[in-house]
């Protein structure tokens, strides 16, 4: 059983076509999307994020055609208002929800579990973003907040983060897989310092309670993205904490990709070769 993991596509449309192609040509049973699906909020102003979501289904219509199943999931730069679209693609049986529904059957004995949840970043829009636990605080910041609402984005007061859950609560409320020996976890934000959340200068921004999440839940396989330079910076598509490998493909070429093959237990980077886990 094999699936196409992409990530960061922003909006991408050739991307998005390629990663259908890909796993048409690899005999892939699945497209796993790990967030950041639309234009980025700032550029594009929230009414091109909902126009794109659109034409998604389009996409998702076709993926279907094909034979493919999807899974997907918003990441930090989707405005949450907007993730009605999203559930509306899961009900008509389009594309899966990774996030908010508890775990998903893939096949084979496996499932899945999204999780968009990223440490707070500098950038405004702050949908979703939390503090990594309680000793963190967010980084100097390029604007007042923002989060989405039905109407558009509105500004928030600064360290308006600080009132929710910490990204540590929210990984803590998540229920266990079926099967935690096949448990593939979908996770955005990827944790700091096994190389896969390297900045262009050189900083490691990470999640310091994802790392431990992982290091304790033991799960074979996490899919990250979120720091699409990353692998550039560090050489490292890959890693592992425990028992659990670790996967950010970077977001540089259009679009990145890795082969999962959950059977085998192979990975395989679009670039960069590949690994097992």
């Amino acid at each position: 059983m094999r699936l196409v993991y992409v990530v960061d596509l922003h909006g991408d449309e050739e991307s998005y076509e390629a990663s259908l192609r890909l796993a048409l040509e690899r005999e892939a049973t699945a497209i796993v999307n790990g967030g950041d699906l639309l234009p980025h909020a700032m550029r594009n102003a929230f009414a091109g994020q909902r126009e794109f979501l659109g034409r998604l289904r389009g996409y998702y219509a076709r993926v279907r055609e094909a034979g493919l199943r999807c899974f997907a999931m918003f990441g930090n730069d989707d405005a949450r208002a907007l993730v009605g679209g999203l559930d509306e693609l899961d009900r008509e049986g389009l594309c899966r929800r990774l996030d908010g529904r508890g775990w998903l059957e893939l096949g084979a004995g496996w499932s899945v579990l999204g999780f968009p949840w990223v440490p707070d970043p500098p950038f405004r829009l702050k949908d979703w973003c939390r503090h990594d636990d309680a000793g963190r605080r967010s980084p100097p910041q390029f604007g007042p907040p923002l989060v989405s609402t039905p109407t558009g984005l509105e500004e928030r007061p600064a360290d308006w983060v600080a009132g929710l859950p910490t990204l540590e609560d929210e990984l803590a409320a998540l229920s266990a897989p079926p099967d935690p020996e096949r448990a593939l976890f979908v996770m955005h934000g990827p944790p700091t310092g096994i190389g896969l959340d390297v900045t262009g200068d050189g900083r490691n921004v990470g999640s310091r309670a994802s790392r431990r999440f992982l290091e304790a839940c033991g799960w074979p396989l996490a899919l990250h993205g979120h720091i699409h330079e990353s692998p550039h910076v560090s050489g490292s598509w890959f890693g592992r904490l425990g028992r659990t490998t670790c996967v950010n493909p970077g977001a540089m070429e259009r679009p990145s990709w890795v082969l999962v093959d959950l059977e085998r237990r192979t990975l395989e980077h679009c670039l960069r070769g590949t690994g097992t886990f």
